[in-house]
């Protein structure tokens, strides 16, 4: 089945949208590691648990309702692929052998991965519970080989070391244990007005699944969670991991997402063009003030960043249906 070069996507932010695009790489499918990581969802609207951030929790400027590992689920369907999805239903022993068998006739996203447990990279975390993706390519003796986004191809792994990576003990959103993506088969060859119009639809499921898991999670989410993060900057309230977290993913991340929404959006309505540049922009403006220690500056960027969020939903739940 994969007769194909894997095509070598490196970039540690979109991990799980780089893998995905190398395992369709292997069936000679070149998508967009961009494209797949807009279709996840995953950078849409924004989270914070109030409690957890005054005790040093983290902000995201993600989708409550969409983990990176629905959003792989989600973006292969909308570009019309059925795939073979697995996880274990408790934590256990690692499904190696079983794996093995997979790796034989296709490689497989592996994920969540609990970073910091990656042995062959000299950067990783030191701490537990930062996520991460990978894709498995073969197995050689006990060694597992990865292509890994963070800049790492034809890596190796003992497999002891990958099983402890793999149950991602200290990965929150983590459902059932070891999960793994393979096999992908096209169904289907949307053009991409019907791929902008699908995307669109599972944007609004991922709003509206946002607002339902809110209360029950504690959660503020979309412009609510946003202006709070400003209050934290603008009280010097940030802990030094939040502020590390903000400086060295949050706030990038978020402008990269932005301009890649932006590009997507051409197909659709020029006002959803223009308010992602926007965001793309403070975000960027966001990172560089707080870089430079100048909070009241940063904590503005929030909050003219949290209308532009309540401002983006707006417009794409006001886009007319497709027809």
């Amino acid at each position: 089945m994969a007769g194909h070069p894997i095509t070598f996507h490196d970039g540690g932010w979109y991990c799980y949208a780089n893998s995905t695009a190398m395992l369709l790489s292997a069936i000679g499918e070149e998508v967009s590691p961009r494209l797949i990581e807009v279709l996840s969802g995953v950078g849409l609207g924004a989270f914070v648990a109030p409690e957890a951030a005054t005790a040093g929790g983290l902000p995201f400027f993600s989708s409550l309702a969409g983990p990176p590992d629905s959003g792989i689920s989600r973006a292969l369907t909308l570009l019309g692929f059925e795939f073979d999805e697995h996880a274990s239903d408790g934590p256990g022993a690692a499904p190696l052998a079983e794996l093995s068998a997979v790796l034989a006739g296709s490689p497989a996203i592996l994920g969540p991965l609990d970073m910091s447990l990656l042995s062959y990279n000299p950067g990783r975390p030191a701490s537990p519970g930062i996520d991460h993706y990978v894709l498995a390519v073969r197995m050689e003796a006990a060694r597992a080989v990865v292509y890994d986004p963070a800049g790492f191809a034809e890596a190796t792994i003992p497999v002891a070391g990958l099983d402890a990576a793999w149950r991602a003990d200290e990965i929150g959103y983590r459902r059932g244990g070891y999960r793994y993506w393979t096999r992908p088969r096209r169904v289907a060859r949307p053009g991409a007005d019907a791929l902008a119009a699908a995307a669109v639809v599972a944007f609004r499921r991922l709003y509206a699944e946002a607002d339902r898991l809110a209360p029950a999670a504690g959660c503020l989410t979309d412009a609510a969670a946003i202006e709070y993060v400003a209050g934290l900057v603008r009280g010097s309230g940030l802990t030094p991991a939040q502020s590390g977290h903000l400086l060295r993913f949050a706030l990038p991340l978020g402008a990269k997402r932005a301009l890649d929404f932006a590009t997507f959006f051409e197909r659709l309505n020029p006002e959803l063009v223009d308010l992602k540049r926007r965001q793309a922009r403070l975000f960027g403006a966001c990172h560089s003030n707080l870089a430079r220690g100048e909070a009241p500056s940063a904590a503005d960027s929030l909050v003219r960043l949290a209308g532009l969020e309540s401002a983006i939903r707006k417009a794409i739940e006001d886009l007319p249906p497709a027809g």
